[in-house]
């Protein structure tokens, strides 16, 4: 009776452990209501970019003004609502495996927009 009881057991287990595979969270589908890997990264390279412009640009601006450093928008530029937007970051948020993915994907468009640019630089000065 003891060992019956024993190969239920591991056959529940088995059972068990093989029905809650887990999936790698790299393969999930991406909801349609969620950006891309690919269009995220590259808004999340474009917000860099804005970021790193307004901070450049609000040293010379008056207070009074401070709201007009901001002339790029990268959600209007990429035809993206805020609600979408809003969407993607609390699925992403959620499943950060994906985030790093985007994020990692952001850096490589930001390396190559500054090697293109030094590479121009050095142009420039060349001639």
């Amino acid at each position: 009776m003891k060992c019956r009881q024993i190969a239920i057991l591991i056959f529940l287990f088995v059972t068990a452990f093989f029905a809650c595979k887990v999936q790698d969270e790299t393969e999930e589908d991406i909801p349609s209501n969620v950006l891309s890997i690919d269009r995220f990264s590259k808004i999340l390279a474009d917000m860099a970019l804005a970021e790193s412009a307004a901070n450049m640009n609000i040293k010379s601006v008056p207070v009074t003004r401070i709201d007009t450093v901001y002339a790029f928008d990268p959600l209007r530029e990429n035809g993206i609502d805020a609600q979408l937007y809003d969407s993607t970051l609390a699925f992403y948020t959620r499943h950060p495996k994906l985030y790093k993915l985007a994020y990692e994907q952001a850096l490589v468009i930001l390396s190559e927009l500054e090697s293109k640019r030094a590479a121009a630089k050095k142009d420039s000065t060349a001639r």
